[in-house]
C-alpha cells in the first residue's frame, strides 16, 4: 500500500542530467526508509524532460517530477555564469507551504520530518553553515577560508548547537551551504532572488551559484541549522570534535561521489562511502528483482551506466 503523504510540504532536489540519478534513488530510498511522511519530488530541467527513457525511470521509481524552466543570470559583458540556478525555482512554487531543498548526493540517516515543522520566521530560510576550513587547500577558494574563520569551529562542540550569526562574527559565518535549505515559497522572495541574480555585481564570479546568492539575499535573515542536517563528509576529519556519527541526520557527499567507484579508502572520510553503497544495494535489489520487466530494463539502461560497476 502506497504511503499517505502530506501534500502541503515536500522534499525536493534538482537533476539536470542522468549522472546523479543513482544518488537521487538512494536519497529517495533513505527518506522512505526513515519513515518520512513527506514526498520527494524531483525538479528536472527541460533537457531531462525530453529524455523519454530517463523520465520513464522516474515513473518506475515512483518519484514524481516537477519540470522547471531554465534560470540563468543576465549576461555581463557578453558572458553568463552558467550553473545550477534552477535550484531557485522552489521559491516560486507557492502551491506548497514549505519545501526542503536537498542535494542528491546526500543520504538520510535518521528521520528529518522535524524540518517541516521547525519554527521559521517570516522572510527567513534555514540552512547549515558552509564549512570554510578548505582542508584540501584548493587554490580557487578564498584566502580567508581557514579553520579559525569557520563557523563550525565556533559551534558548541559538545551539543552541535551552531554558532550565532552576528555582525561582529567572522565574514565566513554569514556563508551557508545550500545542500539543505528550508524555505517557505513566496512570489516576492522569488522575485527578489531573480532580481539579485540579474543585477548583483558578485554574480559573474560566484563559485557556488545559488548558495552564494542566498547568502547575500538572506544575509541576517537565515536561521543556522546544526551540522547534523547537512553533515559534509570532510567535516568528519576537520571537525572531529563536533562530529558524532550517531547524531548525523543527513550525510552529504561533497567532492568525490561514492557512486564513482566501488573501492574507497578506510580513512575517516572515504569510509563513509560504505554507508552509501549499503543503501544502494537495497535499491539495486528492489529494481533487479522486480517482477516488472520494464523496471529491470530501465535499471540496466539508465542506472548501471552512471554508477560504478567495480
Amino acid at each position: 500500500m502506497a504511503p499517505q503523504y502530506d501534500p502541503s510540504k515536500i522534499w525536493s532536489t534538482l537533476l539536470t542530467n542522468r549522472g546523479y540519478f543513482g544518488g537521487a534513488l538512494v536519497l529517495d530510498h533513505t527518506l522512505r526508509k526513515t519513515g518520512s511522511k513527506y514526498q520527494l519530488k524531483i525538479m528536472v530541467t527541460r533537457e531531462v524532460e525530453a529524455d523519454t527513457e530517463y523520465m520513464a525511470a522516474f515513473a518506475a521509481a515512483g518519484i514524481p517530477t516537477i519540470v522547471v524552466d531554465k534560470i540563468e543570470p543576465a549576461p555581463r559583458d557578453g558572458k553568463v555564469n552558467r550553473g545550477t540556478w534552477e535550484k531557485l525555482a522552489p521559491w516560486g512554487m507557492t502551491e506548497y507551504e514549505r519545501i526542503v531543498l536537498l542535494d542528491s548526493d546526500q543520504i538520510i540517516r535518521h528521520n528529518i520530518d522535524d524540518m517541516m515543522t521547525m519554527d521559521l520566521p517570516d522572510n527567513y530560510i534555514a540552512a547549515a553553515h558552509a564549512c570554510t576550513c578548505n582542508p584540501k587547500k584548493l587554490a580557487h577558494y578564498s584566502k580567508d577560508w581557514v579553520p579559525a574563520n569557520c563557523a563550525f569551529t565556533a559551534a558548541d562542540q559538545a551539543t552541535g548547537q551552531p554558532a550565532a550569526i552576528t555582525e561582529d562574527c567572522p565574514a565566513n559565518h554569514h556563508l551557508l551551504n545550500s545542500g539543505t535549505v528550508i524555505l517557505r515559497p513566496s512570489e516576492k522572495e522569488y522575485g527578489d532572488l531573480i532580481h539579485a541574480m540579474n543585477t548583483h555585481p558578485d554574480v559573474p564570479k560566484m563559485l557556488f551559484f545559488d548558495q552564494d546568492l542566498l547568502a547575500i539575499v538572506y544575509r541576517g535573515k537565515w536561521k543556522p541549522l546544526s551540522y547534523a542536517y547537512n553533515a559534509l563528509k570532510p567535516m568528519r576529519a576537520c571537525h572531529s570534535d563536533l562530529w558524532k556519527d550517531e547524531d548525523v541526520k543527513i550525510l552529504h557527499y561533497i567532492l568525490q561521489k561514492p557512486w564513482k567507484s566501488r573501492t574507497y579508502g578506510d580513512d575517516v572520510i572515504e569510509s563513509t562511502h560504505k554507508l552509501w553503497w549499503d543503501e544502494y544495494a537495497e535499491v539495486e535489489k528492489e529494481w533487479t528483482e522486480s517482477p516488472d520487466e520494464n523496471k529491470r530494463r530501465l535499471w540496466q539502461s539508465v542506472v548501471v551506466p552512471v554508477v560504478a560497476q567495480e
